[in-house]
């Protein structure tokens, strides 16, 4: 009875793993510009405080040539975002000119501010201003677009297809929430209903095997690539806003070197759950997570009698035992095409088997962050050190809520049943 119940409960999991969670990840979606106006508007302030922080109310002192640098470079995608919307009202430009337009402009500007520095910087710290550029191109190489994965990227293929289908539904949050509280049913319920139904028959068309494998790995490899631009932007954002301006500031102005240190942490930490919630939308984790149940995984288990031989082009049940490499392995997932004893694929599927993962994580992180700065704040007795976590705080309180809306309405959604 234990194993029957745990078999419905899987292919229950299995049935209704689409179309909701897709619809719930369209009314969590956030806006590129929107996305990027909070991260400029977040590290614009985090550049004050730390400004701040060092020169104290000696801001005649202060080298505004830096300061124009360092908020050009941090602009450089909130003005991109802005002409990429632009471009859509008003197409002016086609994709390469527009492009090199804005690439120009911004290399431009930023050549600009680069020499004003030159007159009065010197060239051992002008050189710091390049160094993030040897991490970008020892993570993503000679190139402007980081996402080599398109190269592998054939279509068509089935199973990106299926779900794709769903991507294009957007049901109203609102509407289907009531429809299926029993409440009255109006003909755009009706009809997303329906809607709804096709799509989830559309997801559960077959797929080969190898298909499967192959949508995993370029999942994967696009998974690396976002993983490399999280850390790389949340490390720059740091870099810039915390480290560059002690690094300039005269060997005269006296300052509290460690607790700029702690506000570099901060920053870091802080534009680290930012980036991460943009690049790992729930849109983007129901995909992975879609991935992941079809993919399904393997463990190993005690000897049995005798068991199969794990063959590729078969597509595993839940529970099935296969001997591979003289070592036998148990479906866990509601089917099993993973290869056993692959590390990458059982990590995949371990990672994204719930949809809720990421967005768990997350909100963790982020609640670390929120009690610590509390607890600093408790703690420090200067004005420009309470300034500062106070500031802080009022961006966090607004990213924690964020969080904690898409995480309960995204739970909420995936106890409603189809109707």
């Amino acid at each position: 009875h234990v194993r029957q119940s745990k078999k419905e409960g899987t292919k229950r999991m299995f049935s209704f793993s689409g179309v909701l969670r897709d619809d719930a990840a369209s009314h969590l979606f956030v806006h590129p510009i929107i996305f990027e106006l909070f991260l400029l508007l977040y590290l614009t302030a985090a550049l004050c405080i730390q400004t701040i922080n060092i020169y104290k109310t000696n801001l005649h002192l202060l080298d505004y040539n830096l300061i124009l640098f360092v908020l050009l470079l941090l602009s450089r995608r909130f003005a991109w975002c802005c002409f990429q919307e632009l471009q859509k009202k008003v197409k002016f430009l086609g994709w390469n000119s527009r492009y090199w337009f804005v690439a120009v402009t911004v290399v431009g500007l930023l050549t600009w501010a680069i020499w004003r520095l030159i007159q009065n910087a010197s060239l051992f710290n002008l050189l710091f201003l390049f160094y993030p550029l040897l991490l970008y191109l020892s993570l993503f190489g000679f190139t402007l677009d980081p996402r080599p994965y398109r190269d592998r990227f054939k279509p068509p293929l089935k199973f990106l297809q299926h779900i794709s289908m769903a991507g294009r539904m957007r049901v109203d949050l609102y509407n289907y929430t009531h429809t299926t509280q029993g409440t009255t049913h109006d003909q755009r319920n009706t009809d997303n209903s329906i809607l709804m139904d096709r799509n989830m028959n559309a997801l559960l068309l077959p797929a080969t095997p190898n298909e499967i494998r192959n949508e995993v790995d370029i999942l994967i490899s696009d998974l690396i690539v976002r993983l490399k631009q999280l850390m790389f932007n949340s490390l720059l954002c740091a870099y810039y806003v915390g480290f560059i301006p002690m690094l300039f500031a005269e060997s005269y102005i006296y300052y509290d070197r460690w607790w700029s240190i702690e506000l570099s942490f901060f920053i870091w930490a802080n534009s680290f759950v930012i980036i991460s919630s943009y690049l790992l939308p729930p849109s983007y984790c129901h995909l992975l997570h879609q991935c992941a149940l079809h993919l399904g995984c393997w463990a190993r288990c005690s000897t049995v009698n005798s068991a199969p031989q794990w063959s590729s082009d078969i597509k595993w049940p839940f529970d099935a035992v296969v001997e591979w490499n003289t070592e036998y392995f148990k479906g866990e997932g509601p089917q099993n095409v993973a290869v056993p004893c692959d590390s990458s694929q059982e990590c995949f599927y371990l990672l994204f088997s719930s949809q809720l993962h990421i967005h768990s994580w997350l909100l963790a992180m982020q609640c670390i962050i929120v009690t610590f700065e509390i607890v600093v704040l408790m703690r420090v007795t200067y004005w420009y050190q309470i300034l500062s976590v106070s500031v802080l705080l009022i961006f966090n309180y607004l990213i924690f809520h964020k969080l904690l809306y898409n995480r309960l309405m995204f739970s909420k959604l995936l106890k409603i049943p189809p109707s």
